[in-house]
């Protein structure tokens, strides 16, 4: 990590640099990607004390500029209105299965998995970008050969 501190006379400011500290600015900027609160790292997941006392769940394995590769991310979901929350909590197998699915390449498994869970979480926007995926990935046109004259 560095710390440094720029400036002049009249003006001071200090930033922070490291391979961390890019990582959370990337992680931060993609809560507005998913609608969501909170997302930390697999990393940060595994360094909590007691996680099971959280509400959470995978909601992608994204690739982030400057790792070689993709980072797993997690949304935190405990202040998630009760109804909400219990939901997503007693679904959450259902969802990180057709995750799974997803990023497997199995795009109809996946899709009827985010089906099934957005009939209990309908306003679920995460899931509901995940289904679109399959959707796209179910829907895109086969390439076509080429054939030289």
């Amino acid at each position: 990590m560095m710390l440094g501190t720029v400036g002049g006379q009249f003006r001071m400011d200090s930033t922070v640099t490291s391979d961390t500290v890019n990582l959370a600015a990337r992680i931060e900027a993609l809560t507005k990607q998913y609608q969501v609160f909170l997302l930390i790292s697999q990393e940060t997941l595994l360094r909590l004390q007691g996680p099971e006392v959280y509400c959470y769940r995978l909601i992608d394995c994204v690739p982030v500029k400057g790792k070689s590769e993709p980072v797993s991310i997690f949304e935190i979901f405990d202040a998630d209105p009760d109804e909400i929350r219990l939901a997503k909590q007693s679904l959450k197998t259902t969802f990180e299965s057709a995750i799974i699915d997803l990023k497997l390449g199995h795009a109809e498994i996946a899709l009827a998995g985010f089906k099934a869970y957005l009939e209990a979480v309908p306003t679920d926007v995460v899931a509901q970008q995940h289904r679109d995926r399959c959707w796209q990935q179910i829907h895109r046109p086969a390439p076509v050969a080429y054939h030289a004259p």
